[in-house]
C-alpha cells in the first residue's frame, strides 16, 4: 500500500517539481538514460529495497525507510550537486538507480547501484556505473569515488572488478565493520 506522500498531485506544485527535476543532468549512454528521479519512480525503488534484493544493503527495508532513503538521495542534488539517478533502459523504464552521493555516516561519496530483477543480466549496471563515475571525474572533477560492498555480495564484487576499481584496505580498516571499499580512480580510467 502506498502512502499519500507517494502520489503524484497534478497542479502548480507538480509543474515546479518537474522544472526542478529537469535541472538534474541527464546522462545518455548507448542503451540507457540516467535522469533525475520522479515521484512515480519510487515504486521501483521500493520494490528493490523492500525485498530480498536489499539483503546486502541492510534490508529488506520498510516502505517508510525506503521512502526516507529515496528522498535523501534525491535531496543531495539540491545540497551537493550530485545524487540519485533513475536508470531508464530502452525497453524498461525505472530499470534501476545509480547513486553518486553520501549516506549520513559515509566518510566519502559513494558510487552505488540498485537494479530491478527484470533489468539484471543485460550489462546495464556496468553501463550506468561507468556513466556516473565519468560524471564524477569529468564534471565534478573528483579524483576518486568509492563503492561500499558487502563481502558476501559476489555480483557486486565482480561488477567492481569489471569497472576497474581496486580494494582500498586502508579505507576498509578505517570503517572497521567488514565492508569492502572499492575505489574508482580517475587515473585508472585514463590508463
Amino acid at each position: 500500500m502506498s502512502a499519500a506522500v507517494e502520489q503524484h498531485r497534478p497542479g502548480p506544485g507538480a509543474r515546479q517539481a518537474a522544472r526542478l527535476g529537469g535541472r538534474i543532468p541527464a546522462l545518455d549512454t548507448r542503451r540507457l538514460q540516467l535522469r533525475g528521479p520522479r515521484i512515480y519512480d519510487f515504486g521501483a525503488y521500493a520494490a528493490i529495497l523492500c525485498s530480498d534484493r536489499a539483503e546486502y544493503m541492510g534490508g529488506p527495508l520498510s516502505r517508510t525507510e525506503a521512502w526516507s532513503d529515496f528522498t535523501q538521495y534525491t535531496a543531495l542534488w539540491l545540497l551537493h550537486g550530485h545524487g540519485l539517478w533513475t536508470i531508464d533502459a530502452q525497453t524498461t523504464p525505472s530499470a534501476g538507480f545509480v547513486i553518486l552521493g553520501y549516506e549520513y555516516d559515509d566518510p566519502e561519496a559513494e558510487l552505488g547501484i540498485l537494479m530491478t530483477a527484470e533489468a539484471e543480466g543485460h550489462g546495464y549496471a556496468q553501463e550506468a556505473c561507468e556513466a556516473a563515475r565519468d560524471y564524477a571525474f569529468d564534471t565534478l572533477n573528483w579524483d576518486s569515488v568509492v563503492s561500499y560492498v558487502d563481502a558476501e555480495n559476489t555480483r557486486a564484487r565482480h561488477l567492481m572488478e569489471r569497472l576497474g576499481a581496486a580494494r582500498d584496505t586502508q579505507a576498509e580498516d578505517d570503517l572497521g565493520d567488514g565492508t569492502q571499499v572499492w575505489r574508482h580512480r580517475r587515473e585508472a580510467r585514463l590508463s
